[in-house]
């Protein structure tokens, strides 16, 4: 008979292991609809002789209306996905009104700028985003005592807190610069090959920072 520690160790083991697993599926998720859907969407619609607005405005409609699916399935106020909802409406309107697709792509800059400064101003309040964001990861792999131990780090260990606000100043500042990136694409090269562009360039950025922010983590003691 093995001890109930064992039991226990293997139980909390396999929790971690299917929260890598739906972490892994999320992401996976949310690349197919942010970036793959609205990019067939996109050149489908070109393809049958839609005009640029009308086949942007289709496209950036994908991601938005998941999020707006996923807030009415939870039937809670998703922040993130308001948002992304608020964005593509205003970024919508203005295309229309003034007949410019660009806004549409360039509405993407606005939302990953004001994340990244978002990351950077917490680092001035009492506990910043990334604690936060630790306190949730422990909460749903280990539950409360794994979040209470988590907050506990922070107001203990020194050095835990400095290494946490260097990962919420390299998030930050990878973000702002992508946002200017991608404005910059937006504004400056043919309207066909924005998409493309920027889903490539968002591909490339979001995999440096994730290998980045995983090895970092994992070699100074980090995860939740």
């Amino acid at each position: 008979m093995r001890p109930v520690d064992s039991d226990a160790e293997e139980a909390v083991a396999g929790a971690a292991t299917r929260m890598r697993q739906d972490a892994r599926r999320a992401l996976v998720g949310r690349v197919v609809v942010d970036a793959v859907l609205p990019l067939v969407v996109y050149y489908a619609l070109r393809a049958m002789g839609a005009d640029v607005l009308a086949a942007t405005l289709a496209a950036g409609a994908v991601p938005a209306a998941n999020a707006a699916l996923v807030a009415a399935r939870s039937r809670r106020v998703d922040v993130a996905g308001l948002v992304v909802v608020s964005l593509f409406v205003a970024g919508g309107v203005l295309s229309v009104v003034t007949g410019d697709a660009r806004l549409l792509y360039i509405k993407d800059g606005w939302l990953t700028g004001l994340l990244g400064a978002w990351v950077l101003l917490s680092l001035a309040m009492k506990r910043p985003f990334m604690l936060h964001l630790g306190t949730v990861i422990a909460t749903a792999k280990v539950g409360d005592v794994g979040a209470a131990a988590w907050q506990q780090r922070w107001i203990d260990d020194p050095v835990f807190r400095r290494r946490l606000r260097l990962v919420s100043v390299v998030v930050g500042v990878v973000l702002m610069l992508d946002a200017l990136v991608r404005v910059a694409i937006a504004s400056m090269i043919d309207l066909d090959a924005v998409p493309t562009v920027t889903n490539v360039q968002y591909a490339v950025m979001l995999a440096g920072l994730l290998s980045w922010f995983f090895w970092y983590t994992a070699r100074h003691g980090l995860r939740a």
